[in-house]
């Protein structure tokens, strides 16, 4: 699926396990610098200091809200782990993007390749052909160095 830069709004989810917020502030707050200079409109922000090995966190219930209401049209996180390590959770998330038209930007990492890496990506492929849906990342190619 192919967004172009100008129609992005982004909501910036933040996770981190660690039990020092300052962490997680940082992690924010590279993740809102980062889209104020690539151009991206964030749509919202939310957090969480959780495992991630769970789809039950409020903030990430936030951003799946905001993607389902239109609200927002891509997840901004710093890598794919800030969504998940666990395949199966990883790949309910990538779902809920893709049946949205919705995609996952990364600012440390290429989502596509990470996603491959974790066997998620080709289950994506084959859902995106069998359902004619888009596919839930955006090429690094195409958006001027985003994932």
């Amino acid at each position: 699926m192919y967004i172009e830069k100008d129609v992005i709004r982004a909501w910036a989810y933040a996770r981190e396990d660690s039990t020092l917020p300052g962490i997680l502030i940082c992690q924010m707050a590279e993740l809102l610098g980062d889209a104020e200079r690539q151009g991206i409109q964030t749509a919202g922000a939310s957090q969480d200091m959780s495992s991630g090995k769970t789809l039950d966190r409020m903030g990430l219930k936030e951003a799946l809200r905001a993607v389902r209401t239109g609200h927002a049209n891509a997840v901004l996180v710093k890598d794919v782990s800030r969504i998940s390590g666990d395949k199966h959770t990883l790949l309910c998330v990538m779902e809920t993007l893709q049946d949205h038209g919705a995609v996952l930007l990364c600012i440390k990492e290429d989502a596509y390749t990470s996603l491959r890496a974790k066997g998620v990506s080709q289950q994506i492929y084959q859902r995106s052909f069998c359902m004619g849906l888009g596919l839930p990342w955006l090429e690094k190619s195409r958006n001027g160095g985003m994932t």
